[in-house]
C-alpha cells in the first residue's frame, strides 16, 4: 500500500472519529438540559428542603420528569 492510501486511511478515520464525538457530545448536551429542568421542578414542587417527605417527592417528581422525557433517572 502506498504513503499517500495509508494516509487517506488515517484521515477518513479521524473524521468518522470526530464526527462520533461531536454527536456524542450533543447528546450529552440535551441530556444535561433534561436533568436541570427536572432538578427546577422538583424543586419548585417542594422547596423546603428539610421536611422528610419533600426530599421523598422531590426524588419522586425528578424520577417522573426524567422518565417522561424519555430518559433513564
Amino acid at each position: 500500500m502506498r504513503m499517500s492510501s495509508r494516509l487517506a486511511i488515517v484521515a477518513l478515520a479521524g473524521l468518522f472519529v470526530a464526527g462520533f464525538a461531536a454527536q456524542a457530545s450533543a447528546q450529552d448536551g440535551a441530556r444535561d438540559a433534561i436533568i436541570h429542568k427536572c432538578i427546577l421542578e422538583a424543586q419548585a414542587r417542594f422547596p423546603d428542603v428539610n421536611v422528610a417527605s419533600s426530599q421523598r417527592g422531590r426524588t419522586d417528581t425528578y424520577k417522573a420528569c426524567m422518565v417522561a422525557a424519555g430518559e433513564r433517572p
